[in-house]
């Protein structure tokens, strides 16, 4: 080999890697701007005095266990309808466990689970690949434990995009309904609304996260639910992800309500938005068109 070519195959391999550890930088730059892990784990259902159970999953082919919650309904056994809990960024189930509760007190049986390298879940920093392997885990442990009862997908923020990816595979399709509170479309969309919108994104994404693309292909009730004074999804966001999904759903916008709140602090029409749901629910399905 020639001392120029020789030069040009060091050249291009540098260039390449070069490239190659921008990309993987970026990547996890993306990552750790939307997840946010924390791995807070302190609080239990036990502060409620609600029996439950630590449980243990694998999810793909990743290595790392993912820790959840199995908390029984309190009355109902195997008829009762479960909820799978998919929590958002920033904070696992430990933090989320006011909000968990208010499922259960609604009649649920509830499994939550912490996404990996969330909370007491193995793994390191988690991507949108292994989120939804996650949720996949995490629903074919809800059937297991739950296979008479209405099962149904929860899923707050990031969580309901996860939900929403999760309610339009092949293996969810036997679900009751899909609850999405304080949601977004797309992170492509939700990037103008940051501090990070100068970025073009189209040229480096790795994290699409695209609930806008997926919603037409929905084949179960859904319940869409947003707070007027949310600080992080402007309401015409979560607008437009209602609009995309087919009927049967159902819209509800609490006045006054923040980002993480309406369970909470709304109690009262939380409830009621989520009875009138589950009697949506119960009712006979016609065909579903896929989109």
């Amino acid at each position: 080999m020639s001392r120029r070519s020789l030069f040009t195959t060091l050249l291009a391999a540098a260039v390449a890697g070069t490239l190659l550890a921008a990309c993987t930088t970026l990547d996890d730059f993306q990552r750790q701007v939307i997840f946010r892990p924390s791995k807070e784990a302190g609080r239990t259902p036990a502060e409620f005095n609600a029996p439950f159970e630590d449980v243990w999953l694998t999810a793909g082919s990743q290595p790392g266990k993912l820790h959840a919650w199995w908390i029984p309904a309190k009355t109902g056994g195997k008829d009762a309808p479960a909820a799978l809990y998919l929590h958002g960024a920033g904070f696992g189930i430990s933090a989320n466990l006011p909000r968990i509760m208010k499922l259960h007190d609604e009649g649920f049986a509830v499994l939550a689970i912490d996404y990996r390298g969330f909370g007491r879940s193995e793994g390191g920093l988690p991507s949108e690949e292994s989120a939804y392997e996650d949720a996949d885990a995490a629903w074919a442990e809800l059937k297991r434990r739950s296979p008479q009862g209405k099962r149904y997908i929860y899923g707050h923020s990031l969580g309901g995009a996860i939900a929403v990816h999760l309610a339009a595979t092949p293996a969810a399709q036997d679900a009751a309904g899909l609850v999405v509170e304080s949601s977004f479309t797309s992170v492509r969309e939700m990037q103008q609304y940051t501090a990070y919108k100068w970025i073009p994104l189209a040229a480096v994404q790795t994290q699409f996260f695209d609930s806008l693309a997926k919603a037409p292909k929905l084949c179960m009730p859904t319940l869409v639910m947003h707070g007027s004074n949310d600080y992080r999804i402007p309401v015409e966001v979560a607008q437009k992800l209602y609009a995309a999904a087919p009927e049967p759903k159902r819209w509800l916008l609490v006045e006054g309500a923040r980002h993480i709140d309406i369970p909470t602090r709304y109690t009262a029409q939380w409830s009621a938005a989520l009875n009138d749901f589950r009697t949506l629910a119960a009712r006979p399905r016609g065909a579903c068109a896929k989109a």
